[in-house]
């Protein structure tokens, strides 16, 4: 993806400085970070040289917005714009707060050596679950929202928290990768990374792994635990495809109240 700017044609007028919002909304916008900071993109000295800057990492957005910073001492604000990019299609699942999506192994007893996890997730909520996998044994895996940051646990002896305000209404990226106890945590292209305590490398876990929340079982969520209310897109789960499973209604979501594939 690319920004590519000029001047205002035939004149004294362009910007020589600028930041860049995007929404997918038209509501609620995020500027776009670069190594760490709200970037400031260097514009125009004049108004017929292009000005390109290739996107450090790609964007999804339906909606963009440019703030002017600095521009022409001898005219006024002007631009010309053009953007380079590519269509983007996915399946959204909208979480209801009462749902949970259980992806069931084809083994009923996993131990499971190594973990891929990927999914966005988008919500106004400060506290849910995100996915949440456990063991007759006691191991368990969770990811969840507490006061608007990300707690990942996992029963080998670790829990990690990462980010802050994720309860802002935008797209959030996560990956967890697990190879025996050497675990990467990555939120919105910022990795973690560490060793989990214990002596044992699997992680144990029965039959099934449930995003959205906890799986019923009759009791009382433990901890005041609530389910997850927002959309998910691109869930995967060591190269399955959750969210398609979903939309080809190959997973258990019977527990739905009210059950939404948006596509966008």
């Amino acid at each position: 993806m690319a920004i590519a700017t000029q001047g205002r044609y035939s004149s004294s007028d362009w910007t020589t400085r600028y930041r860049l919002l995007y929404s997918d909304t038209g509501r609620n916008w995020k500027p776009y970070h670069q190594d760490g900071n709200i970037w400031a993109f260097t514009g125009n000295s004049n108004t017929e040289s292009v000005v390109r800057h290739d996107l450090q990492h790609a964007i999804v957005a339906q909606y963009l917005r440019i703030i002017p910073l600095d521009w022409s001492e001898e005219g006024r604000i002007g631009l010309r714009l053009e953007i380079y990019g590519c269509p983007y299609w996915a399946d959204v699942i909208n979480f209801d707060g009462q749902g949970v999506i259980s992806y069931r192994f084809k083994m009923k007893k996993m131990k499971i050596l190594k973990d891929v996890i990927a999914l966005k997730f988008k919500t106004a909520e400060s506290e849910g679950v995100i996915l949440h996998g456990e063991g007759q044994q006691g191991d368990y895996i969770t990811l969840e929202l507490r006061r608007g940051r990300l707690l990942l646990q996992i029963n080998l002896g670790m829990a990690l928290t990462s980010g802050s305000l994720l309860d802002d209404h935008h797209w959030h990226s996560v990956v967890i990768e697990r190879y025996r106890r050497n675990v990467n945590f990555t939120l919105d292209q910022h990795t973690q990374h560490f060793r989990t305590n214990g002596e044992f490398d699997h992680l144990d876990l029965d039959y099934e792994l449930s995003f959205g929340g906890m799986p019923y079982s009759g009791k009382p969520i433990s901890g005041g635990r609530r389910n997850f209310k927002g959309c998910m897109e691109s869930i995967n789960y060591n190269g399955e495809n959750i969210t398609d499973l979903a939309r080809r209604k190959k997973l258990d979501t019977s527990s739905f109240v009210s059950y939404m594939l948006l596509f966008v």
